[in-house]
């Protein structure tokens, strides 16, 4: 009996040890120093209070212990990646990984929004280098809710071409929707009119790389309408207005539109060695192998409105073929023998691939890119089956917001 009174008040006084243990941790290992590194729109007391919200998130090792994985808490849907470290029993240290803000509708105030389309900050201020998107229908926009676009089409396409820009590295002013859903991008003193939402990586690729031959100071219209990625023409109707740029006489020599080296009639970026005025009209300097015309023309773009083809040089209909030797005539015939094998081989490529890419939001509400259907399943690049997504009875894909697409087109059926 003795015996038993002892055990009891052995495991009472374990117990109260225990119990005075966690009281020690929760009392004093208590959060008063919190230092915030990686922030840059939210302010460190910001997320101070919105990582601790009550007193059990106030203890350093439930701190710790809660986002030891990189767990965020839906108070703070504004994170990519949140690490805490405890640097002493009342200091932590956090590290955070804010989203990236991709594009913004004007409402009044500025709604911007993440890759993802959910609107991160509606606010007053206005943030440099980022998009703003005109045109499209929207509802009523809340804060960390999906863009309430009135088309699933337009939010999709908006999240894509937002995403190819990126990768391009193009930072674009605007884009802009008009009522028949043509697309316009607005970078800098240039109008890319980019049509429908179709080839839009094609229309991307070519913009990326016809702005890369073009002066800071160029202002015009790029036509982009119709490219499909098969060496079409593109047109550049340059601007009426003149912009006016501080720069020595060796920058406006080099900033010309048709700057290159010329040997056999066309230099290995495809332009001749001429300069552009103005008004846009250009001045031909080019040697043997250059017809005489006012057409100054760079990477397969004519800057008067006229086409020209995509190894550079104008439009046969343009120069003079009697001023062209034997030399520029041979370059064009094997330039053109190249395109009909670059021709034949996307052909091939299209015959083999029955589909297109599509775009599909997963069951976590992600958009995903390059899917396709494969024996009767949604998968990804990587041949992954994509979560939330399924081909109905009639062969549509319907995605896990209900969207049903046409697997052949990538149209949009609903």
């Amino acid at each position: 009996m003795r015996r038993k009174r002892k055990q009891r008040l052995k495991n009472l006084i374990i117990l109260l040890l225990a119990v005075l243990a966690v009281l020690a941790c929760l009392f004093l290992f208590r959060v008063r120093k919190l230092t915030v590194s990686g922030n840059s729109r939210y302010s460190a007391e910001e997320i101070k209070d919105d990582l601790i919200t009550d007193f059990l998130s106030g203890n350093t090792f439930y701190l710790w212990w809660t986002h030891k994985d990189g767990s965020i808490p839906d108070t703070m849907p504004y994170l990519e990646s949140i690490k805490v470290e405890i640097k002493s029993p009342v200091s932590v240290t956090v590290t955070v990984k804010e989203k990236e803000l991709v594009g913004y509708f004007d409402t009044g105030s500025y709604a911007y929004f993440d890759e993802s389309g959910i609107v991160l900050e509606i606010t007053d201020e206005l943030y440099e280098g980022i998009p703003v998107i005109t045109g499209a229908s929207l509802g009523e926009i809340t804060l960390y809710q999906k863009v309430p676009t009135e088309s699933s089409s337009t939010f999709r396409t908006i999240l894509s071409l937002l995403e190819l820009l990126e990768y391009q590295d193009l930072t674009v002013d605007e884009i802009r929707f008009a009522e028949d859903s043509d697309i316009t991008v607005y970078i800098g003193y240039i109008e890319a009119e980019l049509g429908q939402d179709e080839y839009l990586e094609e229309k991307v690729a070519n913009l990326k790389a016809i702005l890369d031959t073009l002066s800071a100071s160029s202002a015009g219209t790029l036509h982009l309408e119709n490219v499909t990625g098969k060496n079409e023409d593109i047109i550049f109707s340059p601007s009426d207005e003149v912009i006016v740029e501080s720069e020595t006489e060796e920058e406006q020599e080099s900033d010309s539109f048709g700057s290159g080296s010329e040997s056999t009639g066309s230099d290995s970026s495809g332009s001749g060695s001429e300069s552009t005025d103005s008004d846009g009209s250009g001045s031909d300097s080019g040697s043997a192998g250059s017809g005489s015309t006012d057409t100054s023309t760079l990477g397969g773009v004519t800057t008067d409105g006229t086409l020209a083809d995509s190894t550079g040089a104008a439009a046969s209909s343009s120069a003079d073929e009697g001023s062209a030797d034997a030399s520029a005539s041979d370059d064009a015939d094997t330039a053109d023998s190249s395109d009909d094998e670059n021709s034949g081989s996307d052909d091939s490529s299209d015959e083999e691939d029955s589909g297109v890419d599509l775009m599909v939001f997963n069951s976590s509400g992600q958009l995903v890119y390059h899917v396709r259907v494969q024996d009767g399943l949604v998968v990804d690049a990587y041949g992954n089956e994509v979560p939330g997504c399924s081909v109905n009875e009639d062969g549509y894909v319907v995605d896990a917001y209900w969207n049903i697409i046409d697997p052949a087109t990538g149209e949009l059926m609903n």
